[in-house]
């Protein structure tokens, strides 16, 4: 008997050992977790910007991924002068803007070649508030801890040497609440292509003409088309900032019509539109009057 109530002693024991360890594995857990939110100020770990291959912000921090068309800003400029396509070797200023006036925020972005391999090179001009970093063997940059107080940072990009189609700047942003939790922050991807001057005028894979319908505040897109594939719009004001972009899904061969509704009121003024299917891309100039 005596044996029995022995044994019956060390269950309960070990029961209420267990019962502590898990707690305290809970209470690690949420400060590893904290700690592991609070790190991120000083820059992505790498692999979020939502670009092919990679995650996005998500992994670190809760809620969906909204589109950062409109409000993800990227803009290259060449002697103070802002361009919608690259001079192959050119070495550009690169700013990336968030529309917002959020005390504290982040980016990451990597600019890829249309087989989404790293395409050109970054150099840190800002070390104060941005870096480099490396994951899935591609250089991006993101924001370092003293860059999370700004909604606009910068750094240069040099092109490749020779021509290799349309390059796309992936870029993520995170619009914290300062909460120092994974909680209540806004994630928002998008996608910015810039055509090669170099290619320009020898691509004859695609002919359009877009115009713009004020009633629905929509660009209508007549496309002929040599190849199949996604198609992506890029509309480009003469500031040289991307003011929207969107996929429009895979098309076939031949001609199609399409619409694409714009998800905020743009000034009255002339802007660019990219349209590119499959990587082969055409630009043209759009009024836009309401």
């Amino acid at each position: 008997m005596k044996k029995n109530y022995f044994f019956i002693g060390l269950l309960l024991a070990s029961g209420i050992l267990v019962s502590f360890s898990g707690k305290e594995n809970i209470e690690n857990v949420k400060k590893f977790t904290q700690n592991f939110h609070q790190l991120n100020a000083a820059g992505s770990p790498g692999g979020r910007t939502g670009a092919p291959g990679d995650g996005n912000c998500t992994s670190c921090h809760s809620g969906t991924v909204q589109s950062g068309s409109g409000f993800n800003l990227v803009t290259l400029t060449s002697g103070g002068t802002a361009v919608t396509d690259y001079q192959p070797g050119t070495t550009y200023q690169v700013n990336v803007t968030m529309s917002t006036n959020n005390a504290k925020n982040g980016f990451e972005i990597v600019a890829l070649s249309p087989s989404n391999t790293a395409a050109g090179t970054f150099a840190i001009t800002d070390a104060t508030n941005t870096k480099t970093i490396s994951s899935g063997g591609k250089t991006r940059v993101t924001h370092k801890s003293a860059g999370t107080a700004a909604t606009s940072w910068s750094f240069n990009w040099t092109a490749p040497a020779t021509n290799i189609g349309t390059i796309t700047f992936y870029l993520a942003t995170n619009q914290t609440n300062s909460n120092n939790s994974d909680t209540g922050d806004i994630i928002r991807t998008s996608q910015h292509p810039f055509g090669s001057q170099a290619g320009i005028a020898e691509s004859k894979q695609i002919e359009t003409s877009i115009a713009y319908q004020a009633n629905t505040n929509s660009l209508n897109i007549q496309l002929d088309s040599k190849v199949e594939g996604p198609v992506f719009v890029n509309v480009v004001d003469l500031g040289g900032k991307s003011v929207f972009t969107e996929n429009l899904g895979n098309v076939s061969a031949g001609e199609s019509a399409l619409s694409v509704r714009l998800n905020q009121e743009l000034n009255n003024g002339i802007y660019l539109v990219n349209v590119s299917v499959n990587n082969n891309m055409i630009a043209k100039k759009v009024y836009i009057s309401k």
